[in-house]
Parts: C-alpha cells; structure tokens; sequence
C-alpha cells in the first residue's frame, strides 16, 4: 500500500493562545448554519482530499484504508511475519475494535485524517480571487478550520430531519474556487474510488462491485438509498439520547466506558459503551452498505464526522473524569507489530501512527488530551473556566441541555408526540387489553400523537379502536419543558417522589463473530410487525444492540483471533422512556418492580437481524443472553441523575424466553 516512509501524525499545528485556547471542531449543522466560509471550504476541500492520487501515502484512499481493506502496511510499519499468509501471527492490519486502544487509537487516525484534509482547505483558499476581497476571507476562514462532527444524539433543529441533508443528497450548492455558486456531487453523499482496485485485489469481490461508496444499498441494484436513513435515527433517538447520557453521566470507569469485550466480572450497570453507542450509528446510517462494514467504513465520508463525535465524546467524559483511564491488560491478539499476549496499556504504541519526531509512535497517555493535536469541542473549553469544578459544571450542563437532564425531560422533549396512541394492545400479566372509550380516543386525538402513531403503524388495522386512555394527557406533558419549574415535569412527579425512581435497563451478549457477519439485536415492548424489513420503524422498538462481526475468512488478524477464543461483547438499550411512554398510555402504573416485573415479563420482546435484515433464529446466536436490570436514582434541585451504581437483575422477567437470562445463568 505504501513504501517505507515514516509519515509524522501532527494534526494541525498550532499554537495555543495565551490563555490555552484552541480552534473548534464544530457540529456540521452549526459550521453550515454558523460558519459557511468554513462550510464551503470543507466541501471544497473534501472534494479535493477525495481527488488525491491514489497511490499517494496521504491521499483520501490511503488513509481510508488504514482502517481496514486492503490490509497492507501503511507509513513504514512492516509486519513482523510474513503479512501476506492468512493465519500467519502478524497478518491482519491495526483492528483495535473491543480492545482497551478502542478510542485511543481514533485519536490520531483522526488527526491524521485532519491534517491532510486541512492541507486541501488551505491549497483551496488560495484558489479564490483576489478580487473584493474573496480570497483574503476564505483564507481567513480556513486559518482555524477543523474536521467537524455529526452529532447523531442530539435533537436535531426544528423543521430539519434526524440525517442531514448535507449527508444525504447527492449534489450540494457551493461558491466554488471561480467565485461563482455552482451545485457539485456532493463529497459528503459518497466517495468515488478512481478506481475501485488501484491495485488488484485490494477489495473483495463484494466490494469490488461498487464505484462509489453506499448507503442502504438495493439488493438487485447496488444503488444507494440514503432516505432511509433519517426516520430509523428518529425512531430510536430517545434509546440514543438516554445512552448517551447514561454514558457520560453514570459511567465512571474508562474501560466500561470505553469499549465492548465483555467478561464474566461484567457488573450490570457497565454492559454498555461508548463503542456499543459507536457500533449503532455504523449500523443505522450503513444498513449493509460501507458504513456497516468495518473492513471498509472508513471509505464513508460519514465515517470521518461519526468517529470526530465519538472522539468528542470521549473528551467530555474524560474531563469528567480526569483520573480515570486504561487498565493494563493483555493483548488478546497480534498485529503487524505487537504480539499476542504482550501488555496494553497507556503506553502501547498506537500502531501505524508516527509521532511528531516521526522515530516513535503516539501512545495513549499522549493523546489523552485533544489539545495535543491542536483541537478542542464547544463543550470542552477549558481556558474559559477559573477552576476545574466550575469547568466541569459547565460540561455537565451543556450534556443536559443537549441530551436531557434526567429521564423524565428526556421523554417529554422526544417521546410524547410519539405516545402509544395506536400501538398494538399490551398484555397485563397473560391477557390483553383490547377495550377502549370514546373519553380515550378523545384524548388520543387531542394528544397530537395520533397522526404520528397512524403514519408509523399503517400496517395495523383497526389500531384506533384500540387505543389506551392516557393516565396524563401528552400535550400536557409535552407542554412542559426543561425550562419548567423543578427538575421533573409537573406531570409526572409522582413517578419520583423525592426525586427518587427505579431506571431499568436491557443487558445483551453474544459472541461477536459467531454469525460470521453483522447482526442487530432488536429490543421491543409490545406488538410489533412479525415482517423484520418494518423493524427499523417499528413504534414499538425500544433500541437496538449492533454486533459488527465478521467471517472466518476476514483478512483482519485480530477478528481472526477473537473468532477463534469466542470473544463476547455487550450492550444495553434503555428501557425507562418506553415505560414512560406506557404509564401515559394508560398500560402501566409506576416504575416501581411490582409494577414493572409483570409489564416485562408481558411485553418485552427481541428479535435478531442481520444486516441485510433478514431475520435469524434467536436461538441459534452462540451465547446470546437478554437481561433485564434496574438500579435507583436520584434527581437533584438541577435536574441531574445521580446513580446508585448499584443494579438488581430480574430473571423472572426474561426466564424462559428465547435466549433469556435465568436465575442459573451467569449474569
């Protein structure tokens, strides 16, 4: 792939102001909305980074294929057997997926990627005329320029769709360098390889027949279908929103937050990760196109905007939580450079990436920081705050106010105008209901959800007549919002007296690679549509578990490697929202067990399918286990959760059930 070149991995130089201030990566929709000198030159210089020769060691093609195929030495950094013969111990690339280096080795990936797109914006800038001044301000703007992310998470702006439109269409108008506003193919839709093979086999067969990289790809045709994607995000934003903030504000060890190798010491509270969150969005925004493959996913110009938000994640987290950071562990597989069984820790080198003096590579303990790289987030400016706790404060609320400060807020921003209005019947212990009053369909109508139940659930006929009678009428509870008084809408307070209430969780596990391909697991409470291709859509879909495994075959030694000792990962979907969404619907009373235990046992449901979405056969997932938790929070006078950190796991909840934990079953 490349020859014997020590490529230094600098990011953007830069020298901090006097007060350690940085530039900015910025939410794409901010830097199109905010900053669009800026917004065009990322276009621009996207779509001249995409334009580099192939065959060039910081071209678009190269630094893409680090990540996986063609799985060939990059910058000087040889195998230590011979590569090239499946099985040998140093055959296949720099995998850190469900390894302690999970997040850290991004970091310089990332900059890596930064640099070379930052020396296609500069070389743009300069393109523009000198005349009224057109040059001078786009090199002003590309001065402080930095790869934005997409924040997948957050509630995206009023009118706008979940994936935005800037992904999604295939031209986009920019000022080109001519000075003259054009519409071009848009780098950020797709990327074009030129060609798809620069050298013969870099890419399998079944990558091999696609020139440009896709999205929700039709199975006769290849095509890509981008709408798809945006309504499966806005499905299941509320199990996103409440992940991620469980995330940043529960979780207190890197390694449980960090990545997604289970073992059998796994507590409860700790089966999620920032990976597990991280494996979703490859999942909802590929479906079976290179998004979903890790092999080829960074070839995606989506890939480069989802793993900055992961990085930008992981920042916030850490300065949470300064002291916390990689336990030492053994490598469980080898690469071009290290060997099975050897220690990973802060020090490891973060293979391929160079160091600044370009002798060593960059470590983890390096790169804690993302100022070592010339970079910070909107959320992590430092430099603004006198103290650490008076910084840490201000992290913590700029996490609520995008993510929602505690569980209650969170539903009425994202899940009452979809309240069961017209879901299916649930069952109370072993029957269902299926009775409803004009008083109930009256307030289902008023509630406003009706329209959008009706649009999700066109599959279901009849579903009005049986409709549940809202306990609180969700216009009401949608009409008070974080900005009400106290930290829980006036509704639904007496679901936390005291600001206290039980949160539940689902817990899965299963060997990674033992389908031999991706798969998802689906977790649902009620009826749902028995055809798999409406799952993504399905109002009854709580949140999903996505396994990025791969084939005996892979090229990728690690997997390889995994494969073979079984390696298992985990996950959790949060389940409080849509227990929230059944109390209004009148199907449920409390969050308390008594409660709760009996709807679960009732109502919870999963499925699995595979990325292609075909269903497959629960039963036949090595070592898949479902489990339900819960543990006790505490809601403060600012509307902040505090976790008890202490979980009770229920198998009489999923005894029984296809793949379901028992009271036999280790946890």
């Amino acid at each position: 792939m490349s020859t014997d070149i020590k490529f230094a991995i600098t990011g953007v130089p830069t020298t901090p102001s006097s007060n350690g201030a940085v530039p900015l990566r910025r939410e794409l929709r901010e830097l199109q909305q905010n900053y669009p000198e800026q917004f065009n030159l990322y276009l621009l210089g996207l779509r001249d980074f995409q334009g580099i020769d192939e065959a060039k060691l910081d071209s678009y093609y190269q630094v893409a294929g680090i990540h996986g195929m063609p799985f060939k030495p990059w910058a000087g950094v040889p195998s230590d057997t011979d590569w090239s013969q499946p099985g040998s111990s140093g055959f296949g690339g720099y995998c850190t997926h469900s390894s302690i280096l999970f997040i850290t080795w991004h970091r310089p990936y990332l900059a890596l990627y930064e640099q070379a797109l930052y020396a296609s914006v500069q070389a743009v800038a300069q393109k523009f005329p000198a005349e009224g001044g057109l040059r001078a301000k786009y090199v002003a703007a590309a001065k402080d320029f930095r790869a934005p992310y997409f924040d997948w998470a957050s509630q995206p702006p009023k009118g706008t769709l979940a994936f935005p439109e800037s992904l999604s269409s295939r031209t986009i108008q920019v000022v080109d360098v001519d000075g003259k506003t054009k519409s071009i193919n848009n780098p950020l839709h797709r990327f074009t390889f030129h060609p798809v093979n620069p050298s013969p086999g870099d890419f399998s067969a079944a990558w091999s027949r696609y020139p440009s990289t896709v999205r929700y790809p039709n199975r006769l045709t290849g095509a890509s279908r981008d709408e798809r994607i945006a309504p499966i995000l806005a499905n299941e934003l509320a199990s996103l929103r409440n992940n991620v903030s469980l995330l940043l504000l529960s979780y207190k060890d890197f390694d449980a937050f960090s990545y997604n190798r289970w073992d059998p010491n796994t507590n409860p509270g700790d089966f999620g990760s920032l990976e597990d969150v991280h494996n979703e969005i490859h999942d909802r925004t590929g479906g079976n196109g290179h998004m979903s493959s890790l092999e080829v996913s960074a070839f995606d110009p989506l890939f480069w905007l989802h793993h900055v938000n992961v990085d930008r994640l992981w920042s916030i987290w850490q300065d949470l939580n300064p002291n916390s950071f990689m336990t030492p562990r053994p490598a469980p597989y080898s690469t071009f450079v290290a060997q099975e069984g050897e220690s990973q820790s802060k020090s490891t080198p973060l293979e391929p990436f160079w160091d600044k003096s370009a002798a060593n590579f960059w470590t983890s303990e390096q790169v804690k920081d993302s100022t070592a790289f010339g970079y910070a987030y909107p959320e992590t400016q430092k430099w603004k705050y006198s103290s650490v706790k008076e910084y840490q404060t201000a992290i913590r609320k700029s996490v609520t106010a995008l993510y929602g400060s505690n569980v209650f807020v969170n539903f009425v921003e994202n899940v009452a105008d979809r309240t069961p209005a017209l879901k299916k019947p649930q069952a109370t212990g072993e029957e269902s209901k299926s009775t409803v009053s004009a008083a109930a369909a009256h307030a289902v109508e008023l509630s406003g959800a009706k329209k959008v139940a009706e649009k999700v659930h066109n599959v279901f006929q009849h579903a009005e007549e049986k409709a549940q009678k809202p306990v609180v009428p969700v216009k009401d509870a949608k009409a008070e919002s974080s900005t009400a008084a106290g930290p829980i809408p006036e509704s639904l307070k007496y679901l936390a007296p005291d600001g206290k209430y039980t949160d539940w969780i689902v817990n899965v596990r299963a060997q990674k690679h033992g389908l031999g391909q991706s798969f998802r697991v689906i977790v649902f409470l009620g009826e749902f549509n028995p055809d798999p291709e409406t799952w993504d859509d399905e109002f009854n879909c709580v949140g999903r578990v996505s396994v990025l495994g791969r084939s005996a075959e892979t090229q990728c030694g690690k997997c390889r490697k995994d494969n073979a000792n079984g390696l298992i990962v985990s996950g959790t979907v949060p389940l409080t929202s849509a227990l929230l969404q059944d109390i209004v619907g009148g199907e449920l009373q409390s969050l308390k067990p008594e409660d709760v235990i009996p709807h679960l046992r009732a109502n919870l449901k999963w499925k699995v399918a595979l990325f292609n979405g075909d269903e497959y056969n629960l039963e036949e997932v090595p070592d898949l286990k479902v489990s339900v938790a819960s543990t006790e929070v505490t809601i403060d006078e600012e509307g902040l959760p505090h976790y008890s950190r202490q979980y009770t796991v229920y198998p009489e909840i999923t005894e029984g059930k296809p793949c379901g934990h028992g009271p036999e079953d280790h946890i």
